[in-house]
């Protein structure tokens, strides 16, 4: 199978790796031009994963019509979320039949659609489409550390062939037909974690962070299931799974973002490049919409949009009315 990663960051940059050193023909297309020149040459994308060798079975190209030149079985996109339209619309001349994994993880701000729905929306079709994700940090996919992630799609049995194509010994995926769940698992996560972040940051103690993750996870069950999602998906690999490494993991870069906020930082330009900044936008429209209470992530919106502190927001999440657990 050729496989096509479109995107030269950390994550895209590791699957590339795994899938040319588990034996796959793959091509890396990547927007910077040193990046892919270091790559070719040297093996090596020094930029974005410093430190992790290519397999010969990659090639790097800055070139769309170079990706697509020989026939490709499979499109995994790693392009942001908030970019990805655009993006899918430029190759869309060349993605046909193709099967096309999303590895991105997101929700569209200006129309608080999901990365599935983008897709039909450009392509005009889902049949082909699939979503990836699970707890999986780039560096140790590079490395051929052991890692489990969930691949959904809307059919079951071609999901579970492609799921089949796709498992390899130190990578064990999962099949999903919940594409919905699995893409706002990915999605809301980054939102949590920033909120643990900032409470580490701010030295809250361990049981506080238990507090937010376990609460956290309530919102977004309680978000998922308002936008059509299966309840169960949120207990999994690309739910529960995903959020405890994201909350918890110093390689996640939205828990540094809500830990440079909690140590005083402040929020500071690289808010851009973090997801979960993003997506809180999309998730507090989604619940005022919807009509649904996301108090930690209202708390994250007003720290990063309103500019409040840290400290008055915390004591005000503490102080909210009392209520059943498992509302």
């Amino acid at each position: 199978m050729k496989i096509a990663v479109l995107g030269s960051g950390s994550w895209g940059s590791a699957l590339s790796i795994h899938f040319g050193r588990s034996g796959f023909e793959v091509v890396q297309w990547c927007r910077e031009l040193e990046v892919v020149d270091c790559i070719n040459k040297n093996r090596e994308n020094p930029l974005f994963l410093k430190g992790f060798k290519y397999p010969i079975t990659v090639k790097a190209t800055s070139k769309l019509e170079d990706v697509f030149s020989k026939p490709v079985e499979l499109v995994i996109s790693v392009i942001p979320t908030q970019f990805s339209k655009q993006f899918w619309k430029e190759i869309s001349s060349f993605v046909k039949e193709q099967k096309f994994i999303c590895a991105s993880k997101g929700i569209e701000i200006e129309t608080l659609k999901t990365l599935s729905d983008v897709y039909e929306e450009v392509f005009g079709r889902k049949d082909n489409y699939y979503v990836l994700s699970g707890p999986t940090f780039a560096k140790e996919v590079a490395a051929g550390l052991p890692a489990a992630a969930v691949i959904a799609g809307f059919n079951e049995e071609k999901t579970l062939s492609l799921v089949k194509t796709l498992n390899t010994k130190s990578f064990r995926l999962y099949a999903s037909s919940d594409v919905r769940g699995v893409e706002l698992g990915g999605a809301l996560k980054n939102v949590i974690a920033i909120a643990t972040g900032i409470s580490d940051g701010m030295n809250l103690g361990f049981n506080a962070r238990a507090a937010l993750i376990t609460r956290g996870l309530h919102e977004i069950k309680r978000l998922g299931r308002a936008l059509g999602a299966k309840e169960e998906t949120f207990f999994g690999l690309s739910g529960l799974g995903d959020l405890i490494l994201t909350c918890t993991g110093d390689l996640s870069r939205n828990r540094q973002f809500g830990l440079s906020i909690g140590r005083g930082s402040g929020v500071v330009d690289k808010k851009f490049v973090v997801e979960g900044v993003y997506t809180v936008k999309a998730v507090i429209k989604i619940a005022e919409k919807l009509g649904i209470e996301m108090p930690i992530s209202e708390a994250v919106y007003k720290v990063i949009y309103e500019g409040r502190n840290p400290k008055e927001v915390m004591k005000e999440l503490m102080a909210r009315p009392v209520k059943e657990e498992n509302y």
